[in-house]
């Protein structure tokens, strides 16, 4: 099959790139995914690069299905896809914490790789049991939902409960006190939340050579879509099991 087909010169040009880092901006319905999947296809069939060697990640399940669906629709029969990543951030995430993510325990100590994940109803219950403890009152304070909405973004910042407390806002101060409760019921119930997955895989990376290496030495390629929506863990991520060959396109709206 011609992968450059029906491709215009731009796209052509994006999806023959060779080595090194590839920025790829483009407006919406300009057909970004459509260039990712080619040049998965490109490289596992032109160049030989192996499926194993190959990661791409995007931000939810049914655009991580469409582009696995698409590339093996291109590949065909062809070329096995065995061993092909194709998935959202925070599986990624949970595939490597699972499967390496045991160093992590210097770290967090309790945590072992059959961890929980809390999905937004528990991480409700765990801030209304901070609540109770803390003797606060959802309508005197603030709501349960917007005191988790507070955590989460924080994470996403990569801070923790010492930053909201150095603030002048006395109801900020308080929200640090059960930022700080929360992290220490998740960590007694060996659980992370969603923001805890890019967290703690960053972690691991950064403390762990052999795990970073391991990881380096295995993905030879790695391309992101939706580029524009990624946070600051994502992106460290993404520099992170980029250090050795440094072949990563990414794919966003400008």
């Amino acid at each position: 099959m011609d992968f450059l087909e029906g491709l215009n010169p731009q796209q052509r040009q994006a999806v023959t790139h060779g080595e090194g880092p590839l920025l790829i901006l483009a407006g919406a319905g300009s057909g970004k995914t459509r260039v990712i999947t080619h040049r998965i296809a490109y490289l596992i069939d032109h160049h030989r690069v192996p499926s194993s060697a190959v990661v791409a990640v995007t931000f939810t399940n049914k655009a991580a299905d469409e582009m696995q669906d698409r590339a093996s629709a291109l590949l065909g029969g062809r070329r096995s896809l065995a061993g092909l990543t194709v998935s959202t951030f925070h599986s990624f995430c949970v595939r490597l914490l699972r499967r390496d993510g045991q160093p992590l325990a210097d770290l967090r100590p309790g945590f072992t790789r059959n961890f929980t994940i809390y999905d937004e109803d528990d991480q409700l219950a765990v801030v209304k049991t901070a609540f109770r403890r803390l003797g606060l009152e959802e309508k005197g304070f603030m709501t349960y939902r917007a005191a988790q909405s507070r955590i989460s973004h924080a994470k996403n910042r990569k801070e923790g409960p010492l930053a909201l407390a150095a603030s002048k806002d006395a109801k900020t101060r308080k929200l640090a006190e059960v930022f700080e409760l929360y992290e220490a019921l998740l960590r007694q119930a060996n659980a992370l939340d969603f923001d805890d997955l890019l967290l703690e895989a960053v972690r691991l990376l950064h403390y762990d050579e052999a795990v970073r290496a391991a990881y380096n030495r295995r993905i030879v390629h790695l391309l992101i879509d939706e580029y524009q929506d990624t946070n600051r863990s994502q992106y460290e991520l993404m520099r992170l099991l980029t250090e050795t060959h440094r072949n990563v396109c990414v794919v966003g709206d400008e």
